[in-house]
């Protein structure tokens, strides 16, 4: 059962991402598409942040840091300590590259 629950937080994970409004000209586009998944990654076990990322294509790695970026702007109680261990995962993933791609892009989240 955590298996099955494991995959459909991963496959949540991979939807937010892939419709990120990321050249969308409007703010409660993305505001809501923030929301959205901030509510995912946290809703997502620890124990489980590994295997998620890992199911990412290098495309996705670089939504997702742009998401984490974006929810150290707003914390909230408990996220900091969560989105931390995402960024750490994304970064074992996508390297230093990951991150220089997210801070240098126009396109934000």
């Amino acid at each position: 059962m955590a298996k099955n629950t494991s995959s459909k937080h991963a496959e949540a994970l991979r939807t937010v991402l892939s419709n990120a409004p990321l050249g969308s000209k409007s703010q409660q586009a993305k505001d809501h598409a923030l929301s959205v998944t901030l509510r995912v990654l946290l809703s997502i076990k620890a124990s489980q942040i590994d295997e998620a990322v890992q199911s990412l294509n290098p495309e996705l790695i670089d939504v997702l840091m742009k998401y984490v970026y974006r929810g150290f702007e707003i914390p909230s109680e408990g996220s900091s300590g969560h989105l931390l261990l995402w960024h750490e995962k994304a970064y074992n993933v996508g390297g230093v590259g990951c991150i220089i791609r997210v801070l240098s892009d126009s396109k934000r989240a």
